[in-house]
């Protein structure tokens, strides 16, 4: 059955992709009473519609009572009731039955299958003025008190087979966020998204479940064969540079290039080619330094050489160095330019800018976090520094090869790969680009994950020692994806100054108290990584 959020960039919708993704940013490196029409009363036992599923509440399912959310033909009213339904003119499975549209942003639309059926309003929505919800038009109307927010909701995995689900509008109003449910009532509420205590207001209130919810992780797929036009210009009082040198760095075939990087680093599942243009004259070099008017200039000037850039998947302009510009290179997030700032030929400037066009951001560290013993705890002890990742190109990692999540959102390393664990136990984990699981995701419960990658020495582009930490342990991160993708390294050797032993070693553990969760490196080799995770807890199981 699929998922409940069955993700529409899972499923490379690129239509759906292209209307709901962001603008980019700029980053640079420094009711009816009877069936719906055409349907006939439904035997209590129908199975589900494909891509859509139940949405059961876990208090309510452990209490016994009826914990499925529903709606009803009369009325725009929600409630959590039986999960099977009862049969007659008024009573259809369907009603329990919803599918989540990924807006491509971190947020879905909630849609009931009955409520679409019969051609009304069918997204689960909040109100600005009460803790109600509804189901209603899936497009808000305007004015001061009906934003389409309000039908948008965040799905944060719990890690023990729950999701809370937050409203965006009410989170954005700074208030109670959570679709939750209550003890004595049927009548579903959005509210706190931290229990109260006591008898009466329980987390698993919060808890939403179903067997197929979790579809796929995020992903804005880059595959295939991409066009570059790459431009070598100059203002009219500079000296052309040599452009040879920065074709190599972008479109060589040897190392180093970014053609090459990418070849590898997707395992052949994208190809850069293109063209280049040279001795590309932008005019007088103007006083100050605006991307629009750069990328401008050089689209009019490809143009007068009969050379159409929209012809392209990406535009790639590398200029004479301007000290008005406050950056080596500069890109769109997720996007199809870079600019370079007189630094063409380095091959690293262009993975890191490539690596905003694939949508990654800028990764940071989380350092100084408390050890006892060889066991290092995450939590609010810990600091953030910024990016000195070692193995990413996108935190100071020079042309080392993307890491292990950046690689399955662009669409390279398939879902099957990155496990979720929601038990406690062993796992083996692969080496990166080699074989075996790719990741491991640890739900935190806030929307991030704590990822596990584990990579050896790949020369040319990861050229480790044989000795070196960052191939004798498992990288750990906290990443968060939506339309973009952000990484901060765990220093899981916080006792020393530098991030080149950051690696969780064999014979350590690292206790993520955000999480309640733990993992332990029992042995590392050639074949990958044994560890022992904990979900539910901090304690991993022994070796």
């Amino acid at each position: 059955m699929p998922g409940l959020f069955a993700r529409a960039l899972a499923t490379r919708g690129a239509a759906l992709l292209t209307a709901f993704l962001a603008v980019g940013a700029v980053v640079s490196y420094t009711p009816a009473t009877a069936a719906p029409p055409g349907q006939s009363a439904e035997p209590a036992a129908e199975a589900l519609a494909a891509g859509y599923a139940l949405m059961e509440n876990d208090y309510r399912a452990d209490a016994g009572l009826g914990s499925c959310l529903r709606t009803f033909s009369g009325n725009s009213t929600v409630e959590v009731g039986d999960c099977t339904a009862q049969g007659g003119a008024t009573d259809y499975t369907s009603m329990r039955q919803w599918q989540a549209v990924d807006q491509g942003n971190g947020y879905f639309l909630v849609q009931n299958k009955y409520r679409a059926d019969a051609g009304l309003g069918n997204c689960l929505r909040t109100f600005s003025g009460s803790a109600t919800v509804e189901v209603g038009d899936c497009v808000g109307q305007g004015g001061a008190t009906d934003y389409t927010s309000m039908r948008l909701w965040q799905a944060v995995d719990l890690g023990n087979g729950h999701v809370q689900l937050r409203s965006k509008y009410r989170a954005d109003a700074q208030l109670g966020t959570c679709l939750r449910t209550f003890d004595a009532s049927a009548v579903p509420q959005v509210g706190d998204c931290t229990a109260q205590g006591g008898a009466a207001d329980e987390s698993s209130m919060r808890g939403w479940s179903d067997a197929g919810f979790f579809a796929g992780w995020p992903v804005r797929p880059v595959t295939g064969q991409k066009r570059v036009l790459l431009m070598a210009t100059h203002w009219n009082d500079a000296t052309p540079a040599d452009p040879a040198p920065i074709q190599q760095a972008v479109l060589g075939d040897g190392y180093p290039s970014l053609r090459s990087y990418l070849d590898e680093v997707s395992a052949g599942k994208l190809d850069l080619t293109g063209d280049v243009l040279t001795g590309v004259d932008l005019g007088a070099r103007p006083a100050t330094c605006v991307s629009g008017d750069i990328r401008a200039s050089a689209r009019a000037a490809a143009l007068a050489r009969g050379v159409n850039p929209d012809a392209y998947d990406y535009l790639f302009v590398d200029i004479s160095r301007h000290s008005g510009c406050a950056f080596e290179g500069l890109a769109s997030m997720p996007g199809n330019w870079i600019i370079s700032n007189g630094v063409g030929h380095k091959t690293w400037m262009w993975t890191h800018e490539f690596g905003h066009n694939l949508g990654f951001q800028h990764s940071d560290t989380l350092r100084a976090c408390p050890v006892a013993g060889s066991v290092t705890r995450v939590n609010a002890s810990c600091t953030v520094a910024g990016g000195d990742d070692p193995t990413d190109t996108m935190g100071g990692g020079g042309m080392h090869l993307y890491p292990v999540d950046y690689r399955q959102f662009a669409g390279w390393i398939p879902d099957a790969q990155v496990v979720r664990p929601t038990s406690s136990g062993s796992y083996q984990l692969g080496v990166l680009g080699v074989s075996g699981t790719q990741e491991f995701r640890i739900a935190r419960g806030d929307g991030s994950y704590l990822s596990l990658e584990y990579r050896r020495a790949t020369p040319p582009y990861d050229d480790y020692l044989a000795t070196d930490p960052l191939v004798n342990g498992v990288v750990v991160r906290i990443v968060t994806a939506g339309g973009t993708v952000h990484n901060r390294l765990v220093d899981a050797t916080p006792a020393t100054a530098t991030t080149d032993d950051a690696p969780l070693a064999a014979g350590m553990t690292l206790a993520d108290e955000i999480a309640n969760a733990a993992v332990k490196v029992c042995s590392v080799g050639a074949q990958g990584a044994s560890l022992r995770i904990s979900v539910g807890g901090t304690t991993p199981p022994a070796c």
